[in-house]
């Protein structure tokens, strides 16, 4: 598999036979969210804060978890995937950070050629089309 490939999700894998069973035709992929997404999430805290604090209500839920530790944006967002799409290659190997640990190996990134959104699939979930 190769930048500019094209590919589609393998049904012989065993994360995608298990969702060809169970959903409704879409895989969850996943992709960072960028720094605008992040300045929105922070700006919605904020505007939900100062909104509990003019009406008189406790912030502390809106600003920090239960164990009183900040929250924190996400860092990936979801990207539904059709089970039977084509999807392009836009890098064969590589490692992408969706969680607050360590980059994630073995990801590819796609561009799923209907909806032109860009999402990580592991590699060895996908074949290439021939």
């Amino acid at each position: 598999m190769k930048k500019g490939d094209l590919v589609r999700l393998n049904p012989d894998d065993e994360t995608i036979s298990r969702h060809l069973q169970t959903t409704r035709g879409w895989y969850r992929a996943s992709r960072p969210i960028t720094s605008q997404e992040r300045e929105e999430w922070y700006e919605q805290k904020r505007k939900n804060i100062a909104e509990a604090r003019a009406a008189g209500e406790d912030t502390f839920s809106l600003a920090f978890d239960d164990a009183g530790e900040s929250r924190l944006p996400p860092t990936s967002v979801g990207v539904e995937l059709p089970l039977d799409g084509i999807f392009i290659v836009e890098r064969a190997r590589c490692r992408v950070q969706l969680t607050w640990g360590n980059p994630t190996p073995g990801m590819t990134k796609v561009l799923d050629t209907s909806t032109g959104k860009h999402a990580y699939v592991k590699r060895d979930m996908l074949e290439v089309v021939k």
